[in-house]
């Protein structure tokens, strides 16, 4: 009975033991597989393979660029005006519409004359009876000279039939200058255009009593147009008048518009740092419009031979322009140096980090990273 107890105190003290050493190696393994982990995620992963087609891929060559500045602005009719009233009274007739085509000295509307007209007549018969007056004025004076001659009146009496004529010569000239101004109102009670082109605006209707100076209509010419465009204040050194300006309208495609720059003002805006530039161009098929938004640059040189790089392969890394360049099958990342773009060819010249015969990468590839290898059947260029 004793013996069995002791076998029995045995098998338990070796069960408990067991138990200790599995906990132990379990805990050991778990920390080790814990160690381990960080190897193994720290392991490099293989280089990605991307697969490219023939137009992801441009190629840096030698040509032509001329130097230009951009600019963009607002078309405007080269010349424009806005008819004012030269008279005050109610308008009677306004005669043409906004897009109406109008001629030099064309009618635009009229006032009613009748007030005005009535002046005239007015002005013209105070005339008449001055101009009577003035005559029997001037016949008495020299009736009177006559009288002088003779003794029979005295020098006080004749001076003043002498003073009474010049008085009413003054008066008849007032009166004269009166009737001009009243047959000028007269006139002016008319509006006609004063040069060709189309109603642009129309300001006043028939029926509304106008004040002197006030707007009745607008007429632009748009047989000629002019760009008004900004430019930095860092680049207007280079551009001068007559230089060729060059632009795109929205709306009109890939239409070209050419100009010649015509003014450039003095001094830069305030809050742009940038300067107003003018260019003039003919719209002899009237296609170009008052208020259009045009893009597009100033020829500063004439062409010369440059390093040339596409403007897609073009990107900005923390204030650095860089291109992802083909090297064999691996993309490396190349810092560059860029000069003048030409936005109508979608090129700019490299004056530094690339040369004739590289190839980069010509597309918007947001998942390409500098290492990653490239496959593509056919590239262009040499490697």
């Amino acid at each position: 009975m004793k013996r069995q107890r002791m076998l029995r105190n045995v098998a338990i003290g070796v069960t408990v033991a067991l138990v200790i050493v599995v906990a132990v190696g379990g805990v050991f393994l778990f920390k080790r597989q814990q160690v381990a982990a960080p190897a193994t995620a720290a392991t490099p992963a293989a280089a990605r393979v991307m697969e490219l087609a023939a137009v992801d891929v441009g190629l840096v060559e030698r040509g032509e660029l001329a130097p230009r500045v951009a600019l963009s602005g607002t078309l405007h009719p080269y010349q424009q005006v806005v008819v004012k009233s030269q008279v005050a009274g109610e308008l009677a007739a306004v005669t043409v519409r906004e897009g109406q085509p109008v001629r030099k000295g064309e009618v635009l509307a009229r006032f009613d004359g009748a007030d005005i007209r009535s002046r005239v007549d007015e002005k013209t018969a105070n005339i008449a009876a001055m101009r009577a007056q003035l005559r029997l004025a001037e016949k008495t004076r020299d009736l009177n000279r006559q009288l002088l001659s003779q003794n029979f009146i005295s020098q006080n009496a004749f001076d003043n039939t002498q003073s009474s004529a010049e008085v009413m010569r003054a008066n008849l000239q007032s009166l004269e200058a009166q009737l001009e101004v009243a047959r000028k109102a007269w006139g002016d009670s008319t509006v006609r255009s004063p040069m060709d082109g189309i109603v642009a605006e129309r300001f006043a209707q028939a029926g509304e009593k106008l004040p002197i100076d006030a707007r009745i209509v607008s007429v632009v010419d748009l047989g000629r147009m002019e760009l008004a465009a900004v430019i930095p204040a860092s680049e207007i050194a280079a551009v001068r008048t007559g230089q060729s300006v060059r632009f795109t309208v929205d709306g009109f495609g890939a239409r070209r518009f050419d100009g010649k720059v015509d003014r450039i003002n003095p001094a830069a805006e305030d809050g742009t740092r940038s300067i107003r530039v003018y260019a003039v161009l003919d719209n002899a098929d009237g296609a170009l419009r008052g208020g259009m938004f045009a893009t597009g640059s100033v020829l500063v040189e004439a062409d010369r031979s440059v390093t040339l790089v596409p403007l897609r392969a073009l990107r900005e890394e923390n204030g650095e322009a860089v291109v992802f360049r083909i090297d064999g099958d691996q993309v490396v990342r190349t810092a560059v140096r860029i000069g003048m773009r030409d936005l109508d060819r979608g090129v700019a010249e490299v004056i530094g980090g690339l040369e004739p015969g590289q190839r980069v990468l010509d597309a918007s590839l947001a998942n390409v990273r500098p290492g990653d290898r490239v496959r593509l059947a056919v590239l262009p260029g040499k490697s």
